[in-house]
């Protein structure tokens, strides 16, 4: 048996009880189908509800004229009220749960790229590795395969001592996306030369940048068997570029800080699976009810796992959109377009027009190869510059024309569009950002 699968099971035996249980249980839910996952969505919401109910202080005055008895269904969940950012920003002590000690509270802090950071907590009775670890399994990896990492955070001094002694003999390289330096990326390839990881999962900027790097130093890396990305949209286009330069299929995954692993594509990457056994995902229209399949709205997520801080019917941001399909890999799970953008991506212009992002996110989509890079840039008086990196020295931009007179029909020559080609387009500190305005709304 290889070694790292013996070391990882004996301490997983010995040390994560739960989270061998857990994996267990997310085992057995994939083999179900989709009515009986339905099913234990409607159990586990009503679950939930009773415990909100009894436990947490917020939800007993939101929920004061609403009774179980009134949930016998899915649709019924649209009775209860949204929670809003403001909400939890206003009422962060009364939606933690009452009875239950410190411990249970991880606290988390989204990064606030769209207005002030919110702070909220995570249950640490779920763990949150083995979804993870069901995921990788979908793309033929293992958790205890080498992993590479770009991302904000690395766990340092000797919280990152103990944490490499449980990985061990399994090595993990990382780069910090804030500090993306050529230098840094330099010894970051280097590492990973060395230990040789399977998986590199970052941000879409950072593996993006990261890529751009390698490109440009004649970098090769050939050992890879799969790319992780997240935390922004994933056009086509970044996933054509990343995947010619590091030579492994890019997955794309849908979290956010607030709510942890929503939705993820499979080996055939022909969508997102939205992992329905832990999360309860709506797409909702303005006046907070369910949209029709293939329709876009704004996401609302009720967390299924986290009991010590309740997210019900959380509207974070997102736009997105069910799709009537199903994925020949042959899970039950819903599945789920990849992400439209935020609301606040959405263009607004003088004469009351609004544009979706998803019309700019997914601008090149038809041409991948055509560009490395791009942005739609809206200035004040509201008219549009896209922004476009060319991949070679010697190309045309004649499919950055095209798209030019695309966004003039989609504005209804409102506004001027004017194309810029560039060298580089920054990103917002790993993030990356395909719309910018800067106009009044």
């Amino acid at each position: 048996m290889n070694m790292k699968k013996t070391i990882f099971n004996l301490k997983n035996k010995a040390l994560r009880q739960k989270s061998v249980q857990q994996s267990n249980i997310l085992a057995f839910n994939e083999k179900m189908t989709s009515t009986e996952l339905k099913a234990l969505q409607l159990k586990k919401l009503k679950k939930l509800f009773i415990y909100v109910k009894s436990n947490v202080p917020y939800y007993q005055e939101k929920f004061k004229n609403i009774e179980i008895e009134d949930i016998n269904t899915l649709k019924d969940w649209e009775k209860l009220p949204i929670l809003t950012k403001e909400d939890i920003r206003n009422n962060t002590e009364d939606l933690k749960a009452s009875h239950l000690s410190n411990n249970r509270f991880s606290s988390i802090q989204t990064g606030g790229s769209t207005g002030k950071p919110l702070t909220l907590y995570h249950d640490t009775n779920f763990p949150f590795e083995t979804v993870s670890w069901r995921v990788l399994k979908w793309w033929n990896i293992t958790p205890y395969d080498n992993m590479a990492f770009i991302q904000r955070r690395e766990v340092s001094g000797i919280p990152g001592a103990i944490n490499k002694l449980l990985w061990y003999p399994t090595q993990r390289v990382f780069l910090n996306v804030s500090t993306m330096t050529e230098e840094n990326m330099y010894t970051f390839y280097i590492q990973l030369i060395k230990k040789k990881p399977l998986v590199l999962q970052g941000y879409v900027a950072g593996v993006f940048e990261f890529a751009k790097f390698c490109q440009k130093n004649s970098l090769n890396i050939d050992f890879l068997k799969a790319i992780w990305v997240t935390a922004a949209p994933l056009p086509e286009s970044s996933r054509t570029f990343m995947e010619g330069v590091l030579h492994a299929p890019v997955y794309d995954q849908y979290g956010c800080a607030e709510v942890f692993w929503i939705s993820a594509e499979c080996k055939k990457r022909e969508s997102m699976h939205v992992l329905s056994d832990i999360r309860y995902l709506e797409v909702l229209d303005n006046t907070d009810t369910s949209v029709a399949t293939e329709v876009y709205g704004d996401i609302t997520i009720t967390d299924l796992e986290n009991y010590a801080f309740p997210l019900i019917r959380y509207k974070n941001g997102d736009r997105g959109r069910y799709l009537n399909q199903t994925c020949s890999c042959g899970l039950s799970f819903p599945i789920m377009d990849k992400i439209d953008g935020r609301v606040s991506d959405m263009l607004k212009f003088k004469s009351g027009k609004v544009i979706p992002a998803h019309h700019f996110v997914s601008l090149f989509d038809s041409n991948p190869k055509a560009i490395k890079d791009f942005q739609v840039f809206q200035h004040k008086n509201h008219s549009l510059t896209l922004f476009c990196v060319l991949p070679y020295e010697d190309s045309t931009g004649t499919i950055c024309e095209q798209k030019v007179e695309y966004l003039k029909k989609l504005t209804d020559y409102e506004v001027p569009v004017s194309l810029e080609v560039v060298d580089y387009i920054g990103h917002d500190n790993g993030k990356t950002r395909f719309i910018v305005s800067e106009a009044n709304s």
